[in-house]
């Protein structure tokens, strides 16, 4: 089974662009991006937000593991659900929010493994008739 690793070296100093979501990964219409939080619960812990965002005109079921690593460290966060053809989604809201590391590590790269995403099949009508007892 082919394991696709993608590891991006998490920098923050100098963006290009005015928004603080960077593109962590996109395939097959979905875009993957995410935030860095240097305090992410207002102390000296990391945190990592994901924006999902369905480029499809269909709906689609996702799946992939998030990577946190720490030094030699890495934690490993399951990630699935449904998005409607153009959805978007993000924040703890959406369960898209962690602390990997409650100990003031410092998350140094960021990865996807085990990425799927399979297309819905469209709701089928369905008629449903009166039964007399």
């Amino acid at each position: 089974m082919k394991v696709l690793i993608i590891f991006i070296l998490i920098t923050f100093l100098f963006q290009e662009e005015y928004t603080p979501f960077k593109k962590l990964y996109e395939k097959d219409g979905l875009l993957i991006n995410y935030v860095f939080y240097s305090e992410g619960n207002g102390v000296k812990d990391n945190g990592i937000t994901l924006f999902l965002h369905n480029k499809n005109n269909f709906g689609i079921e996702y799946s992939f593991d998030l990577i946190f690593r720490a030094g030699k460290t890495d934690k490993y966060q399951k990630v699935d659900g449904k998005l409607k053809a153009g959805e978007k989604k993000t924040g703890s809201s959406e369960k898209l929010f962690w602390i990997p590391f409650d100990d003031k590590r410092t998350i140094t790269e960021l990865g996807i493994t085990n990425f799927s995403i399979k297309k819905m099949e469209p709701a089928k009508n369905i008629t449903v008739e009166e039964t007399k007892l």
